[in-house]
């Protein structure tokens, strides 16, 4: 089995070939060297090898991601600037703007803290690009 992926606009072809380890199949992939030392540092603060961390993590991002399908699947981020993040409710057929103050995401649409729009923000890694007073919400 080979994955053979093009990439748009670019004489660059990358074909990944797997390889069999422990009775999976495994494919090697780049990680950027800070993304790196990152993700070792929490392997090891959870007792883990950096392959093991990495497959868990990935795997519960991807797990997530279809969730947020299931869950609100009318709704994606459009845009984020400063303290606020736009969604796409394809629902109400409306743009909803969700603003980070005090501590809590505020939606205009709803009036609300805690409604879809707000709680779909607090589980997408877009949070994470919301500005309080000039800087970033840590994950």
């Amino acid at each position: 089995m080979s994955c053979d992926k093009r990439l748009k606009d670019s004489q660059t072809c990358v074909i990944c070939m797997p390889v069999r380890r422990g009775g999976r199949n495994v494919v090697t992939v780049e990680i950027f060297i800070e993304n790196y030392e990152k993700m070792k540092q929490r392997a090891i603060q959870k007792r883990l090898n950096i392959k093991e961390y990495v497959n868990d993590f990935l795997q519960l991002y991807l797990e997530k991601e279809e969730f947020l399908s299931r869950v609100a699947p009318s709704l994606s981020v459009d845009s984020y600037e400063g303290n606020r993040i736009t969604l796409k409710d394809t629902n109400k057929k409306v743009l909803v703007d969700v603003f980070y103050s005090n501590g809590e995401l505020q939606c205009d649409v709803d009036q609300s803290n805690n409604c879809i729009h707000t709680k779909f923000i607090w589980m997408i890694p877009e949070i994470s690009k919301i500005k309080t007073n000039d800087t970033r919400i840590k994950e």
